[in-house]
């Protein structure tokens, strides 16, 4: 055992003596590796990683003004069992989802003008930000039909003259080339169908000569190709807190993107949510007008009667048995109300042309009810728009969505109308109770129990009326607000510590490359030569 541990060192050493005789192969290996990574950390641009930490904040105040502004309707909504405490939650992966959008990617491109690449020339597609003497910019038009790269090679000289020849490839041996010279700026060039508008970067620049090359993409284009470089990851499991990263060479550059980015997010989600208030808000104004209508109607009914019978204080004649039927009176109240907020959830659900329209929760099950069906399938509608607004209505996700849409309509039906059944029962209960106490009050009037019947009818529609003017001042107060969904808690700065170029991965280069290109070398001649040898000695052997 002894002897093949001695056979095996001594092979090893001989081996390493071996290599070590090539000194000449290494030190040349290694001082072409040392080079490359002298040119690595000389040419390789200083590149920067900039951060910033957002906080989504969910939307259970956005259409909930816990009882602000109307304060009887606040308690009629209480007592008709239809809570102002909305409540939301922010899911992460979608939200993230969203941020990293080629849409809002897109928006942020369009937004700082990224699609113009501006470079000097022999400077190795070093993009210039902020210090470019020109400025190259598109209408929306032209950017949402731009198919192509445009390549501009522009020579500015003292006396302000700007030639520029234009270049776009549309295919591997097509190109349409152009050529533009211009006497002063701004101007508009046309490059095959796509115009664009070129300025000075600064009134000081018009006497200066400089060379400068430009490339015009498309915003979806660049979109792509950033989604990936930006780095978005949640905080903690336990925190609604984004942390983003970018890396860059120009400082002010990711530190411009990752804010707009930011602000362009927020827009996103005010102009969603504003989109949600607006039909909301629809469909509640064409409910208060058709209310108000009724409540008009009832009360010019009272009108009448009063005059028709000659009654003045009616309320001090009723107050003898008001005592005994208030609580009754006030249940069948409530229950009138909800009935009717049941019947527009109804009439609205049913209406062909609110087929995948959000249906508005106006009634709010009692404790010991759900309303998880209805819940579900307001989720199912809005992850349809979302999807819808992502991408487009050919999106196989959306089909998807409709079906299930479609399929859980029929169980809302039937929620509505169990519902509707149930506050039936307890209504006709209470007038059974009502009309038992009435039998009771044999001396009372024919026309005050009238009156009471056509007050009692002003007073659902009241309800009803303040409750849908209530939901549309909370509506309209939270479109107002201007809440960020993301709320910037560290914002957008740049690490002290430059990522890139990093000496210890141009030392681990040299090391790697100097071994491998060497043992590569070395190992594949001296095979190469025991496969000759053996084969010239085979030879031989057949001679």
């Amino acid at each position: 055992m002894e002897n093949i541990r001695d056979n095996e060192t001594a092979d090893l050493r001989s081996l390493f003596i071996s290599y070590l005789s090539h000194w000449k192969l290494i030190g040349g290996t290694a001082l072409i590796a040392f080079i490359g990574a002298i040119l690595y950390i000389i040419l390789y641009p200083t590149t920067y990683e900039a951060t910033a930490q957002i906080l989504l904040q969910d939307d259970k105040d956005s259409f909930s003004s816990n009882g602000f502004g109307l304060g009887e309707a606040a308690g009629l909504m209480k007592s008709f069992g239809i809570s102002n405490t909305a409540s939301s939650t922010v899911n992460l992966d979608d939200e993230l989802v969203t941020l990293t959008s080629n849409q809002t990617v897109r928006d942020m491109v369009t937004e700082l003008g990224l699609y113009v690449d501006y470079m000097e020339p022999f400077t190795f597609g070093y993009r210039l930000y902020g210090t470019e003497p020109l400025k190259i910019s598109c209408d929306s038009a032209t950017l949402a039909n731009l198919e192509h790269t445009i390549q501009l090679d522009m020579r500015h000289s003292a006396s302000g003259q700007l030639h520029i020849d234009a270049k776009i490839k549309k295919g591997t041996f097509k190109t349409l080339k152009a050529s533009f010279d211009i006497t002063s700026l701004p101007a508009k060039i046309q490059v095959d169908k796509y115009p664009l508008t070129i300025a000075y970067a600064a009134d000081s620049l018009k006497n200066q000569a400089f060379k400068l090359e430009a490339e015009v993409r498309s915003p979806i284009s660049v979109a792509e190709g950033l989604i990936e470089e930006f780095v978005v990851e949640d905080y903690s499991k336990s925190s609604n807190v984004l942390q983003m990263t970018y890396q860059d060479y120009e400082k002010q550059r990711a530190k411009d993107m990752l804010a707009t980015l930011i602000d362009c997010y927020n827009a996103q989600a005010e102009q969603y949510k504003k989109q949600l208030g607006e039909k909301s808000l629809s469909f509640i104004m064409s409910r208060l007008n058709s209310v108000l209508t009724d409540l008009e109607k009832i009360e010019a009914q009272i009108e009448a009667y009063k005059s028709k019978n000659q009654m003045t204080i009616v309320e001090y004649d009723v107050q003898m048995y008001a005592a005994a039927m208030q609580e009754l009176q006030v249940k069948l109240i409530e229950l009138e109300a909800q009935i009717h907020l049941v019947d527009l959830m109804d009439e609205f659900v049913h209406n062909p042309e609110n087929k995948y329209k959000l249906v508005p929760s106006l009634y709010t099950p009692s404790e010991g009810e759900t309303s998880g069906d209805l819940s579900a399938y307001n989720q199912i509608l809005i992850e349809r728009e979302r999807v819808i607004k992502n991408s487009s209505e050919n999106n196989p996700l959306v089909a998807a969505l409709s079906v299930q849409a479609d399929g859980m309509r029929e169980s809302v039906y039937k929620m509505i109308d169990n519902t509707k059944k149930g506050l039936t029962l307890t209504r006709d209960d209470l007038k059974k109770k009502e009309q038992m106490l009435l039998n009771k009050m044999g001396a009372i009037p024919q026309q005050e129990r009238v009156y009471v019947d056509l007050k009692r009818q002003q007073e659902i529609y009241q309800g009803v009326y303040l409750v849908l003017l209530q939901k549309k001042e909370e509506i309209e107060l939270a479109i107002g607000q201007g809440k960020d969904k993301a709320r910037i808690i560290d914002a957008p700065y740049v690490k002290t510590a430059p990522v890139a170029p990093r000496k210890l991965f141009a030392a681990i280069g040299i090391i790697l490359f100097t071994f491998v290109v060497s043992v590569g070398w070395l190992s594949g001649k001296w095979l190469f030569q025991s496969i000759w040898g053996d084969l010239k000695a085979e030879l031989q052997k057949k001679r």
